[in-house]
């Protein structure tokens, strides 16, 4: 496959391998409830030894929310007067081979939208330009973007509701700025759409919030390609399959759905088999 490592050498790396033990990966949404597990999985990761670094709006905040000394944060602004430059950008990624993108706001008018916090500015203008910003960082072989369901099914219900103020319009547009710039790179990217977010920790003011919806199930999940699955994801589920985005040789170039079930949760062979089922887009 294009993608593998040549056998000429053992050291070899391709630039769609996956990330290796000390290499740098950067989170880019730390701080949300996805990204907060994705950063505690990576640190966690038995051997890896990642070097992590969050880019957050506010530093102070990012630091006493993830709580490890041992994380590097970068304060960068996606959005506003006092956004972040592409130079700026670029060398909060500088030495990084993984990228992941946990960014997003509510669907609907609340007051996180404040200061240009909607989802045009995040979910497409902010995505547009990290993604750009990783092309000029020769060292990146994986981006992995967080969506949601729906982003294919604005025409349907209950999507056509949810996409009233354009999030998943915006979403789509973001997705499609993450494969245009792999695919000029070189570097692999790939797209997960979970369905509704449930289960702490909880950040966002919705009704998973509000009623403490655990839903799903431990953290067993079923996968399709593409955008068809519905229903809820355990956010750890969630998190999971981005971190295995990052170290599974078998995800490369990836779009797919994901939902929580009542199942075991997917063993890393588990996740290599799913990933190895899909067809490449």
């Amino acid at each position: 496959m294009p993608w593998e490592s040549t056998p000429s050498s053992s050291s070899s790396i391709s630039k769609k391998s996956s990330i290796k033990p000390n290499d740098k990966v950067v989170i880019f949404g730390a701080t949300g409830g996805v990204g907060q597990l994705v950063t505690k999985k990576l640190s966690a990761r038995d051997g890896k030894n990642y070097q992590l670094t969050i880019a957050a709006r506010d530093a102070a905040r990012a630091k006493e929310t993830l709580d490890n000394e041992n994380i590097d944060v970068v304060e960068l602004n996606l959005v506003g007067d006092n956004k972040a430059t592409d130079t700026e950008l670029q060398n909060a990624m500088k030495g990084a081979t993984g990228i992941v993108v946990s960014v997003g706001t509510t669907a609907f008018p609340t007051k996180r939208w404040e200061g240009g916090n909607n989802p045009k500015a995040i979910d497409m203008e902010a995505v547009t330009r990290i993604a750009n910003a990783a092309r000029s960082v020769e060292t990146v072989r994986r981006m992995v973007l967080l969506t949601s369901v729906g982003v294919n099914r604005t025409n349907q219900m209950p999507f056509l509701i949810l996409n009233l103020f354009g999030v998943l319009d915006a979403k789509r547009a973001g997705e499609d700025a993450v494969k245009s710039a792999a695919n000029e790179a070189g570097f692999s990217y790939s797209i997960v759409r979970p369905g509704r977010l449930v289960g702490g920790p909880y950040t966002n003011l919705d009704l998973a919030k509000l009623f403490q919806i655990e839903g799903g199930a431990e953290n067993g999940v079923n996968l399709a390609q593409g955008d068809e699955l519905l229903g809820d994801c355990k956010r750890d589920a969630c998190a999971e399959a981005v971190v295995q985005c990052l170290e599974n040789e078998s995800c490369v170039d990836l779009e797919f759905s994901l939902v929580s079930n009542e199942d075991k949760a997917l063993t890393d062979d588990g996740w290599t088999s799913a990933f190895s089922s899909m067809p490449r887009l």
